[in-house]
Parts: C-alpha cells; sequence; structure tokens
C-alpha cells in the first residue's frame, strides 16, 4: 500500500532517521516540504519506507526529473525493503512519466542500494554518487 506521508507518521520517521547511519542529521521537517511530495510505502506488517519526491529542473533543456530521497525504516530489513521497492517503483515509474517527467535522479552512497538500483530498478551510474534513470 501507499499514502501520503501524515503528521501522526512524525515520530517514525524521526526515529528512523535517528538510527540511520546516512540520514541521523536529516530531520524529519525535510519529508514534510510543502514543495516535494512524500509517500509511506506499506505492507501487510506495517511502514516500510518514506519516499520523498521534488520536481526539478536539469541540464541546458530544463528537463523535468524527479529527486528523489529514501528513507527505510530498518536498513537492515533488506528482504522486506527490497521487495516493497520492486512492487512499489514501476507504478511511481507509471505516474511520473503520465505527470510529464521525463526521469528520476538520486544520491546515495550506500554500496548495496546503489548496486540494487541498478541491477533491479534500471537506474545508471552518474558522477559524485548520483543515481540517475530515464523514463
Amino acid at each position: 500500500m501507499i499514502r501520503r506521508l501524515e503528521q501522526n507518521d512524525y515520530e517514525l520517521l524521526a526515529v528512523s532517521l535517528l538510527a540511520d547511519e546516512y540520514h541521523s542529521e536529516t530531520p524529519p521537517e525535510f519529508f514534510y516540504d510543502p514543495d516535494a511530495v512524500c509517500n509511506v510505502y506499506e505492507d501487510a506488517d506495517g511502514p516500510v519506507l518514506f519516499l520523498r519526491g521534488q520536481a526539478i529542473s536539469i541540464g541546458s533543456d530544463e528537463k523535468k526529473v524527479i529527486r528523489l530521497d529514501i528513507q527505510y525504516l530498518n536498513n537492515n530489513d533488506f528482504r522486506r525493503n527490497m521487495k516493497t521497492m520492486l512492487e512499489g517503483f514501476p507504478l511511481l515509474e507509471k505516474k511520473a512519466r503520465e505527470s510529464g517527467f521525463s526521469g528520476f535522479v538520486f544520491h546515495s552512497t550506500s554500496p548495496l542500494l546503489r548496486k540494487f538500483c541498478i541491477k533491479r530498478l534500471g537506474f545508471e551510474d552518474g558522477p559524485c554518487d548520483l543515481l540517475y534513470k530515464v523514463v
């Protein structure tokens, strides 16, 4: 299930950020930015990840892309995280394409996440730890 981030998700998001070696200094308010959209991806056991998307323009031709930020509730729950992304990302990709976006970009220094996104979700390696995908 995919739903919008709600105010009552704040505490769970804050705890997951503090426990995350990659995002421990990211404030929960970042995910509540009115210029971005944040969804909560859930399975039968509850929330799995928060996915923030923000429209940006890149390149000399100002292509519209979505900058993604992903926050897992538990970075070590590999199977659950992978399953949720494999099920949810194609829906996000379809919606982005239908809304006129030309792709996605996000920054990650996590070798495991980078490898997964390239191998399983079709992202490509970019400069400065960026990953991108054209839709």
